[in-house]
């Protein structure tokens, strides 16, 4: 929602989301220093830059199908490109963790709604089964 912003801010709150700060980020956007400390304080800025950077989170995390694909390259074999077999059980132990964070394992299971059901219909007559006699 980029909204009641000018282009100049939309530039500001770009770079305060990249980590510079308020000085950088107003001379980057093409204000003055003075600038930078005002602009910092509207709501609708501030906004902005919260939800870039939120954004830049969601970017950074590892998602069930960055997970499932991972895990399927490393049966497949595509992903032993790797020297170290060490490496290589430290990315799958982190794929494991992940994919147990996010319950994408446990989805697949709860998915299935099969029911063992057990009959008991087997009649004991002489000769058969478990007679005691």
């Amino acid at each position: 929602m980029r909204t009641n912003l000018s282009k100049k801010e939309i530039v500001f709150c770009r770079l305060k989301a990249e980590g510079k700060t308020n000085l950088q980020a107003a001379e980057g956007a093409g204000y003055s220093k003075e600038n930078g400390e005002s602009l910092i304080k509207k709501e609708n800025v501030q906004k902005e830059i919260k939800r870039l950077l939120e954004e830049k989170r969601k970017e950074e995390i590892a998602d069930d199908v960055d997970i499932l694909q991972f895990l399927t390259s490393v049966m497949k074999g595509d992903a032993y490109k790797e020297k170290s077999d060490s490496a290589m059980k430290d990315r799958m132990r982190a794929a494991e963790l992940l994919g147990k964070r996010q319950n994408i394992f446990e989805q697949a299971i709860e998915s299935k709604n099969d029911a063992v059901i057990i009959v008991d219909d087997i009649v004991n007559k002489k000769g058969l089964g478990n007679d005691r006699e």
